[in-house]
């Protein structure tokens, strides 16, 4: 992505986050619009320990409890994702910005000899898994609105 199309992309989702500020009569801070503003010049995934090494490096002074509550505030406005890979941190649970990307799934693969330390997380996106979801709207008469698939393993030796 180019960089006048991340600038457009970071004004679109402090616009969202404005109007979502403004919708749940919540304070609109310099913070939270500073801590969207790295996590969508991400490229991976990232936890609240290293969002928090990241602001800190950068000298805004945010606290961990911030980044906590402004994480929460970024999933319900639906401006990232929370994803359950099965790691041992700190804080377990990893994020990724979510607002412009299309729904993908993940293939988690460990280390050598560790069924919990992440070697690399690959994401993809295969066509036919739309249409399982297709079946599975048919089949019980829903609508599906979204879903996380993954699938762990090791590389062959």
């Amino acid at each position: 992505m180019d960089a006048t199309q991340k600038e457009k992309n970071i004004k679109v989702i402090k616009d969202v986050l404005k109007q979502y500020l403004q919708d749940k009569s919540y304070r609109n801070t310099p913070e939270r619009y500073a801590i969207l503003e790295e996590i969508y010049n991400m490229d991976h995934h990232f936890n609240v320990d290293d969002l928090y090494l990241i602001m800190i490096n950068k000298k805004y002074h945010v606290s961990k409890a911030t980044i906590y509550n402004t994480i929460e505030i970024f999933l319900d406005a639906g401006l990232i994702r929370k994803h359950q890979f099965g790691e041992k941190t700190m804080s377990s649970s990893s994020y990724e910005k979510s607002y412009f990307d299309k729904q993908h799934d993940h293939l988690v693969i460990y280390k050598a000899d560790s069924d919990k330390e992440i070697a690399e997380i690959i994401e993809f996106c295969d066509p036919r898994i739309q249409g399982i979801k297709q079946s599975i709207e048919e089949a019980f008469g829903v609508k599906i609105d979204t879903h996380s698939l993954y699938f762990y393993g090791h590389k062959k030796k």
